[in-house]
């Protein structure tokens, strides 16, 4: 207890600490960006929070996200509305950064996936983190250097492996970007130019980054028909680089292999066994989102009906249409020909991707080593997945309220503490005395995802404040001026 005035002070509400431990009602104050006292507290504030009724949990933290470029650009509602005070960007091997030379700021295409690019200010993967530090951030960002844009800085989109030579320059280039702050490095092996990369070249980059004390993580090399030999290969590159592995989005993709994920965690928890350190997260959807020219790579049928256009620049009309709604619109049967014809067209075009079984991504969820990432892709137009506005409210108002699939105290866990243990922020994720004040207070009994497919544009329902580095940041479904975010260095206490 303390008599000195608070900046913040958040009273009555049912403090979810984020560890897991049950809630308790207590007042949260909240001092100089951070949680200076949590009790049954006196004293005055600045201002007050009544949230009585509400639970009061950290702030979530979205392990899987494309934001590299939208940080720097855009207010980040989709993510500030729901909940989310901390995005981890650089997944799937790409960004945009360490600059590819020749006034390329990314991978050729990388703008459908990232946004619009802003105006590179930055050579290096240390001077693009120090651009977002000097960014008016309206939340927290920490960066994973991303595999592919360092290969294709130093070998193009060849499809070979990198002489010695390159291979040292590439791991310069990694090692830059560790010594800079970044949380790990991360492979899309699913992507051109990661596709190229053999196992043995992930390994000596993955060396690197274990040296700095980070992680690896993957879009692994494939989610459906080899899926089990993807996470081997994982598993593999951890333990031969003795790096932490994070495997992104673990899924089934694929009617093929639906059920194959309880064969996958029986591997992750063997390996974990073994001595190597393997977790993963999920999103809480059936369907996940691309660009559409993944579907070329498809060698199984294609099913019209469950490959949906998100986004397009100048079809407008392709938008939240199937490939056998857009066969009817051009006259053509065959969903290749449907898809080439769309991406002549539309080289751009994303799409949503539904190819995966609920109970897969119950089992996934549920498991305590689960995480939660997005994967959201920042579109500023068209109609993108659901994910990037619902993904945090999804789990706590369907998982956890709903089908009871985990505690709320859990799912808190896996948006918080969990995630920020796994990529070494040592003042997130817990409403702990002297942590940073990222906090979320919401009614677990109304909480809900409310963006759709057809309409996912839209805030969720049940979130009344969201509290960045002791700002509040959104209230009541709308977003204040405030931006407090911050950069996150890897084991590094922010200021």
């Amino acid at each position: 207890m303390t008599d000195a005035p608070f900046d913040l002070l958040i009273r009555g509400g049912t403090v979810v600490d984020g560890t897991g431990a049950p809630g308790v009602r207590a007042d949260v104050g909240i001092r100089a960006g951070r949680i200076a006292a949590i009790g049954s507290l006196d004293g005055s504030a600045k201002r007050e929070i009544d949230a009585r009724g509400r639970a009061v949990t950290p702030g979530f933290i979205d392990v899987h996200a494309h934001d590299d470029a939208a940080v720097l650009s855009t207010s980040m509602d989709f993510k500030l509305m729901q909940g989310v005070t901390t995005d981890i960007v650089g997944n799937c091997g790409a960004g945009v950064a360490p600059a590819l030379g020749d006034g390329l700021r990314g991978l050729p295409g990388v703008e459908i996936v990232l946004g619009p690019l802003p105006v590179a200010t930055w050579t290096t993967f240390g001077e693009y983190m120090q651009a977002v530090d000097d960014a008016d951030l309206a939340i927290n960002v920490g960066c994973f250097v991303p595999h592919g844009i360092v290969r294709a800085r130093h070998l193009g989109m060849d499809r070979r492996a990198p002489d010695p030579a390159e291979l040292a320059a590439m791991q310069a280039d990694v090692d830059e970007g560790m010594a800079a702050g970044a949380l790990g490095m991360s492979t899309g092996l699913i992507y051109m130019p990661g596709t190229f990369a053999a196992t043995d070249e992930v390994v000596a980059l993955t060396g690197v980054v274990a040296k700095h004390g980070g992680i690896y993580m993957s879009h692994i090399r494939d989610e459906s028909e080899r899926l089990l030999e993807a996470v081997e290969e994982a598993i593999t590159i951890g333990r031969e680089a003795g790096c932490p592995v994070e495997i992104s989005h673990h899924k089934a993709s694929a009617r093929s292999v639906w059920g194959k994920t309880a064969d996958s965690i029986e591997m992750i928890e063997k390996a974990r066994e073994g001595g190597v350190d393997v977790t993963f997260d999920v999103y809480p959807y059936t369907a996940g989102s691309t660009i559409l020219s993944a579907a070329r790579g498809v060698t199984r049928e294609i099913e019209p009906d469950a490959i949906m256009v998100a986004s397009v620049r100048e079809h407008r009309e392709y938008e939240g249409k199937t490939l056998g709604e857009i066969g009817e619109l051009l006259g053509i049967e065959d969903p290749r020909e449907i898809v080439n014809r769309v991406l002549a067209d539309e080289p751009s075009a994303v799409a949503v991707f539904f190819s995966m079984h609920e109970d897969d991504v119950r089992r996934v969820l549920a498991h305590p080593l689960c995480m939660i990432g997005s994967d959201g892709i920042p579109s500023p137009t068209g109609k993108p997945h659901p994910r990037l506005y619902g993904t945090f409210p999804r789990v706590l108002g369907t998982y956890v309220r709903e089908v009871g699939l985990v505690s709320l105290e859990e799912g808190v866990r896996k948006m918080t503490s969990l995630p920020a243990q796994r990529m070494n922020l040592p003042d997130r994720g817990e409403l702990r005395e002297g942590f940073a004040a990222d906090i979320v207070v919401f009614d677990p009994a109304t909480i809900t995802d409310v963006a759709t497919y057809q309409e996912p544009r839209q805030y969720p329902a049940g979130i009344d404040y969201v509290v960045v580095n002791g700002e509040v940041a959104a209230e009541h479904g709308r977003q204040n001026a405030a931006r407090a975010g911050k950069l996150l260095r890897r084991g590094q206490v922010t200021a």
